[in-house]
């Protein structure tokens, strides 16, 4: 197989789709097959590279604050290591007001369409020079499945697999363009792109549910969940602060309308409001990169906020690292029950009791853990009442446990050897 994988960002950036398809990429590579990625580009890296595995090709940007990062040299970017806390640079601030104002209300389908016209004429020439025989589109941002598409069309022997790691049309919830304007565009181009594809995948079931609800006279998808990849041993990282309170830590972004942390804070303050020795005796951890509106949510509450500690954007091995270390994990849970989060799988290694503050009745990862045996409490914050959530969390975090330790054989059917294998089995049979 000679595989084009077409992806809105790679290395040096970190996101959930870099992390699930860096170890695949790796995998197929050594099963002999000879992998291209298609990618955007960043200042200081050339249009085309070579990794141990792979090739990198590099084309368009992934948004226009990008575009406007390399165009001001700027070292500190969303999803690199480098960031942590938002820029409070006036300037940035008045991009970021400008492009919110005229750029984002009207683009489509998403803010990767810079991707798009440059992504496609790359693309094109990788498919002809390297006789390319299959082709891997990851969205969001669905920008790339456009530009998969527009390969299929030109060269329609080539496999086409749609990797939908979030859902185009019918996310509503979660911004990807504007719905008013756009809703019926993006039900019959997404239609469309169903019925050009060979093959189509979605993260759990309620995604492929709904899919199958939305074209029901359409190819079908089928689940690939979230991939295991295990750490760099080698890497630690100490969350200090430490200290002998209870620890609980939570590694992930903040989304508005769709993850917040507003619910939470306000939960804190009324546990310091009625037990303000009690909430003394722990300290929380955030592990990523925070936005302005989540940051300024944090900051907003002064009497609990001491109680927690901003980590930054770390790598995922100094995360699992530093999670491995905590007493007792947080999940926040999205408002929506199509999206499930990737780090799943890592909460299953990492064998840590979970506190799922969740949003909805039907959480995705109340729904997974549901299939394993693992120390899990709900708490709903947008439904139970601040008492009834202060029970469970009291009788949940000062209970006595044993101690526990990191398991592979809890992600024995997520390891890359056995997502690579479905994703071969769908590209073509006698591949896997």
């Amino acid at each position: 197989m000679k595989l084009l994988l077409i992806i809105s960002q790679w290395a040096p950036a970190q996101t959930p789709n870099t992390i699930r398809w860096s170890p695949l990429v790796d995998y197929f590579a050594a099963k002999g097959h000879e992998v291209h990625v298609l990618t955007t580009k960043r200042r200081g890296i050339s249009a085309t590279t070579v990794a141990h595995s792979h090739q990198i090709h590099r084309a368009g940007y992934n948004t226009l604050l990008d575009r406007l990062y390399d165009l001001f040299s700027s070292k500190k970017r969303r999803n690199e290591l480098s960031a942590g806390i938002p820029s409070n640079n006036p300037f940035v601030l008045l991009l970021e007001k400008l492009a919110d104002t005229f750029w984002r209300k009207n683009y489509w389908p998403d803010g990767s369409k810079l991707f798009i016209k440059p992504g496609s004429i790359t693309a094109e020439k990788i498919i002809a020079e390297h006789q390319i025989t299959h082709i891997i589109s990851v969205g969001l941002p669905y920008s790339c499945h456009l530009i998969a598409k527009s390969m299929k069309l030109k060269f329609p022997k080539v496999h086409w697999h749609m990797d939908i790691q979030d859902p185009f049309s019918y996310s509503k919830e979660f911004w990807v363009n504007n719905q008013e304007k756009y809703a019926q565009k993006n039900h019959s181009d997404e239609l469309a792109s169903f019925n050009t594809s060979d093959s189509i995948s979605v993260t759990n079931e309620v995604a492929q549910q709904r899919y199958t609800a939305l074209f029901p006279d359409a190819k079908q998808s089928v689940v690939i969940p979230p991939v295991f990849d295990p750490p760099d041993p080698q890497v630690e990282y100490d969350p200090q602060p430490y200290s002998a309170k209870i620890h609980l830590g939570y590694a992930g972004s903040f989304y508005n309308g769709v993850r917040s942390p507003l619910a939470f804070m306000q939960f804190l303050s009324y546990l310091h409001e009625q037990n303000p020795e009690l909430i003394q005796k722990i300290q929380f951890h955030l592990f990523g990169q925070q936005d302005k509106v989540s940051y300024n949510i944090l900051n907003s509450f002064p009497s609990v906020r001491r109680y927690i500690v901003l980590h930054g954007f770390l790598n995922r091995s100094e995360v699992l690292d530093a999670l491995s270390r905590l007493d007792i994990i947080m999940n926040f849970g999205n408002t929506t029950d199509y999206h499930l989060p990737s780090k799943v799988v890592d909460y299953l290694y990492l064998n840590k009791p979970i506190l799922n503050l969740i949003s909805t009745e039907n959480d995705s990862t109340s729904a997974f853990m549901s299939r394993h045996e693992l120390e899990l409490q709900d708490l709903h914050l947008g439904h139970n009442t601040m008492e009834t959530n202060k029970a469970l969390f009291d009788k949940f975090v000062f209970q006595q446990r044993k101690p526990s330790i990191p398991n592979t054989a809890l992600v024995s059917e997520y390891t890359v050897r056995m997502i690579g294998d479905q994703y071969l089995q769908l590209l073509s049979p006698e591949l896997a």
